[in-house]
């Protein structure tokens, strides 16, 4: 099995870069932060590209995608909460999304023995508007453009959680 793919290896300089960009956002230097993070979108869009284009997907990358993204994510609303960038119930909502999921992979692969879990459009669509948000927030953004998004961000994280949970309890169900 390949291990080392330039799919694999983007979304590992991914993991790398989160505490450095960790670092550079609490040290106040924006533009470091809006490269860093900007590089890391670029780079989770980039490598699901070049798996498919280049047939290297692996289970490995389909760990690691997902693990970069909410490295990346998790801890980005974590720290733009303690900066006072964003409201602590905005933060509370991202994790318990990402502790849902979470507890429900586990609790379906508990009980039916599989660990398979597809990304949902939803779900794709909840992780593109948390990097907007992410971003809008270090490029300044004025907050009549950036809460409408931020609503329409908590929106989707709302309708991605039930587009995990309403198939995974039923496919519990059929067990």
């Amino acid at each position: 099995m390949k291990y080392f793919t330039l799919s694999n290896d983007l979304t590992i300089a991914r993991i790398i870069l989160v505490p450095v960009f960790i670092l550079s956002l609490l040290a106040n230097n924006k533009w470091l932060s809006i490269s860093i993070f900007s590089f890391c979108i670029l780079t989770d869009f980039l490598d699901g590209l070049f798996a498919r284009m280049r047939g290297e997907r692996t289970k490995l990358g389909s760990f690691l995608d997902p693990l970069a993204d909410k490295l990346l994510l998790i801890s980005s609303f974590i720290v733009l909460t303690i900066l006072n960038k964003i409201p602590v119930w905005i933060l509370v909502v991202v994790i318990t999304k990402d502790f849902i999921v979470f507890l429900g992979w586990g609790l379906r692969y508990h009980i039916i023995r599989n660990s398979k879990v597809s990304p949902t459009i939803f779900g794709k669509i909840s992780t593109v508007l948390e990097m907007s948000v992410v971003l809008l927030i270090l490029l300044n953004t004025p907050k009549n453009i950036l809460i409408p998004i931020m609503y329409l961000m908590l929106i989707s994280i709302i309708t991605s959680i039930f587009t995990y949970i309403i198939p995974g309890v039923r496919e519990i169900e059929k067990k």
